[in-house]
């Protein structure tokens, strides 16, 4: 429950993220959620650095490999997770991270529905055009993966 779960605010300094959260918080807490804070920074900031190279390499293939936006949102998906695991949740989830890579909030979310509904990368067929999975018209393989 997002209740339980300390609000993560992820903040763009001098072209730098910083993650943080509420004072109140911080002011009462050990150095442990310092450091996790840290951390969690370093993740978020090598999780955009991906984003944007797999949405670079994208935009110069004559046909984008959709394995390439399974990953992409894999990537998304298990930043999310990880930082639930911490104890804490992404404030504005989706604007934040579609103004860290400068993309949109409806990419964001078709990404990460994508990935969500294809568990495994291996269901991904690549000679299936992007586009197909975008607009949700391939079906899930049947086969257990």
């Amino acid at each position: 429950m997002m209740k339980d779960k300390l609000p993560l605010k992820i903040l763009i300094q001098k072209d730098r993220f910083k993650a943080a959260t509420s004072l109140e918080i911080l002011d009462g807490e050990s150095r442990n959620i310092r450091q996790t804070l840290v951390y969690l920074e370093k993740d978020y900031s090598i999780l955009i650095k991906f984003i944007q190279e797999a949405i670079a390499v994208s935009k110069q293939e004559k046909r984008v490999d959709p394995r390439l936006y399974w990953l992409a949102g894999d990537n998304i998906v298990r930043f999310l997770e990880r930082i639930d695991t911490l104890g804490f949740y992404l404030a504005q989830q989706t604007s934040v991270l579609a103004r860290s890579i400068a993309t949109s909030e409806s990419f964001l979310q078709t990404l990460i529905s994508f990935r969500l509904r294809f568990s495994n990368i291996s269901m991904v067929n690549p000679t299936i055009p992007w586009t197909k999975y975008k607009e949700n018209k391939v079906p899930i393989p049947e086969n257990d993966y």
